[in-house]
């Protein structure tokens, strides 16, 4: 889902909602539970040129898991995993090749019973 407040689309408000369903482990008797993320973000477009056809993007994004049905199986325990990630996000457009550089950046916290780190992510998309 996206919300642009301004008519121009300078700035947006961005939310994606995701379902998983995890399958049984290998090798050991575990079939995690399933688990819910919340991605969401707030950017903005600054134009590099006066002509609009180089644009910045800046903002700020973040993401939160959380398991939300217990693990089954002899390896399974009671504990709901979850993890919460801040950060920002930079990137340039290109409008007259439709062409986006992106670098990303989060900081997890909160994390419990799963690993606890940083992300860094760059892509690089390309409309044909």
């Amino acid at each position: 889902m996206a919300w642009y407040p301004m008519a121009s689309k300078a700035t947006a408000v961005v939310t994606a909602l995701a379902y998983e369903t995890c399958g049984k482990k290998e090798d050991f008797n575990l079939t995690p539970g399933d688990w819910l993320t919340l991605n969401w973000g707030i950017s903005q477009y600054l134009p590099l040129k006066k002509d609009m056809t180089v644009l910045a993007e800046v903002g700020i994004a973040g993401y939160d898991t959380s398991q939300i049905t217990d693990d089954s199986g002899s390896a399974a325990n009671n504990v709901h995993d979850q993890v919460h990630a801040i950060g920002g996000q930079l990137g340039i457009t290109h409008v007259p090749w439709n062409a986006v550089l992106h670098f990303h950046y989060f900081y997890e916290f909160a994390a419990k019973d799963r690993f606890q780190g940083q992300v860094l992510g760059v892509s690089l998309a390309k409309k044909f």
